[in-house]
């Protein structure tokens, strides 16, 4: 599913009146139309909602709403913060119709006229927000920011529509103010503010609302997001025939002293997701600590220095092993110092295949990251944004502030597959195309999550998957076992694991579409 910024979107918009003779009146009566299809399906007849309309089409489509939801039996307060006859377009058709038909349409114009709005949504079940849309480019201050401060103080329940109000639809950013939403419909496609913080916080549940508009006019765009169905026909199948050997074998190259517990849970993780085969290659001196824990893996004990890091004369073993393997991870528990930073350039150089890099192998590439341009198969790293904040010399805040931009320049430049974890997950290649997984919860915030996703990446891979798609689909489906874990504190990094069973069983049974509705489909199948 294709991630619009609001430029896009609005050219979509335009392409279908002007090019393809749709009224645009008429994709305002579609979207007002999702709308109440959600919240017919919410709160029964005779319930109360106020809905708020902004300037703009996303006013337009709030008096949409309105209406539709009188007219199926809701007690509905229309608000307006235009005065009568300042709409223009299909928002002022609208407007028309409902003064033809006599409909009550309170106007919040005034400071005075925030008591009485304040005192409906006191006794409202639902509050429609529809006073900004994708097209907000200003702060907002003066009356709109205390219509946004008394929508916010309440405790009804706020469906936004497109975007909460006060969101930058490109970037994210909170424009001064934002509505704190507990749902929102967004239309035709995702927009990009909705995945970037710290516009994500304020967005709630998320649906994605069809009003007709079709792909081809959004073929071009390079942002997409993940869904529940892509990943589900994405993955490799398990014939019943399947032996250990046709199901994919994966190397893993990790851990050091005091850290073989990143080596552990990377191997477990490769397992779990479905590899036949996982080999743990890590210094001789933790390979009998980790094979303790790793009844089902196979260790590779590999020779070291003194201080118990992998001498990079391992790189033959290495080497052969790969030549029995699909796919290797390399990282978790390694140290980032220069002999890891010599075996690594060996590695990039002479692995036969394709390499997934993470954490210690990070660290020991620092600015040589441009060693992974020779790679005979297209890598992937899988930095979180402090890593990456060291990779590319910046700071983490400015990486979390320009996430995809990040991964889809750093992708094209070291050419390879970048996976910058964090919320929301952004997979980008070096063509230019980028992923954004919408799955995922604090309880992947913990030591040894990243591991876990490593070995599940290149898990996917040795099964079979290509490397874009592999990373993307361990993405979805480790921040799906994330959610699956229940709210609150307590839980660690094997929690995670524990739920992969739960989290491919929740994929195979689970659909997207709100109570039935085929146009109406959850962003997050949790």
């Amino acid at each position: 599913m294709k991630v619009l910024d609001c430029a896009a979107m609005q050219k979509a918009d335009r392409q279908m009146v002007e090019k393809y003779a749709f009224p645009g009146a008429v994709l305002m009566e579609s979207a007002g139309m999702r709308a109440v299809e959600f919240i017919t399906a919410q709160l029964p007849q005779g319930a109360k909602v106020v809905v708020l309309s902004g300037p703009g089409n996303n006013g337009g489509d709030g008096l949409v709403i309105a209406r539709l939801l009188s007219r199926v039996g809701y007690i509905v307060s229309l608000w307006s913060t235009e005065k009568a006859g300042a709409y223009r377009g299909d928002a002022a058709v609208n407007e028309k119709h409902l003064q033809k038909i006599s409909y009550p349409l309170k106007r919040l114009t005034e400071p005075g006229d925030l008591d009485s709005f304040r005192e409906e949504i006191k006794n409202a079940d639902i509050l429609v927000d529809a006073l900004f849309g994708i097209g907000l480019d200003r702060n907002i201050t003066g009356l709109y920011e205390k219509v946004i401060e008394a929508v916010n103080a309440g405790i009804t329940p706020i469906l936004s529509i497109d975007i909460p109000s006060g969101i930058n639809a490109d970037t994210g950013a909170v424009m001064g103010f934002a509505v704190k939403a507990n749902w929102t419909i967004t239309y035709a496609y995702p927009k990009k503010g909705l995945f970037l913080y710290p516009g994500a916080e304020h967005t709630g549940k998320v649906l994605v609302g069809d009003i007709n508009i079709p792909d081809f006019l959004v073929e071009d765009e390079k942002v997409e997001l993940l869904t529940h169905e892509v990943i589900r026909n994405s993955l490799p199948s398990r014939p019943t025939d399947s032996h250990k050997f046709s199901l994919g074998s994966t190397l893993i190259v990790a851990g050091s002293v005091g850290m073989s517990g990143a080596a552990v849970l990377a191997a477990q993780s490769a397992l779990q997701a479905g590899s036949g085969i996982v080999y743990l290659a890590a210094p001789r001196s933790v390979c009998s600590a980790m094979e303790t824990k790793l009844v089902e893996v196979i260790s590779v004990p590999l020779p070291e220095k003194e201080d118990g890091i992998i001498d990079p004369q391992a790189i033959d073993i290495i080497i052969e092993k790969a030549k029995k393997s699909d796919a290797m991870a390399v990282g978790p528990g390694l140290d980032t110092g220069q002999s890891t930073s010599d075996l690594l350039y060996k590695l990039v150089q002479l692995s036969p295949i394709p390499l997934v890099f993470d954490a210690g192998a990070l660290g020991a590439m620092g600015a040589k990251m441009n060693m992974l341009r020779s790679a005979r198969h297209q890598p992937v790293v899988t930095p979180h944004p402090g890593e990456m904040a060291k990779l590319i010399g910046k700071t983490a805040q400015q990486v979390q502030s320009n996430r995809l931009e990040t991964a889809i320049v750093n992708a094209s430049l070291w050419d390879c597959i970048v996976v910058l974890k964090g919320p929301n997950t952004v997979i980008a290649t070096p063509e230019g195309q980028a992923k954004i997984n919408p799955t995922g919860s604090p309880a992947l915030a913990t030591a040894g999550s990243g591991d876990i996703l490593t070995g599940m990446i290149a898990s996917f891979i040795a099964q079979g998957m290509a490397s874009d798609l592999a990373a993307a689909a361990a993405a979805y489906l480790h921040g799906l076992a994330g959610d699956l874990i229940p709210a609150g504190r307590g839980h660690m990094a094997r929690d995670i694991l524990d739920r992969f069973k739960d989290a491919f069983l929740y994929l195979e049974k689970c659909e997207t579409g709100y109570k039935g509705n085929s146009f109406l489909k959850w962003v997050r199948p949790v």
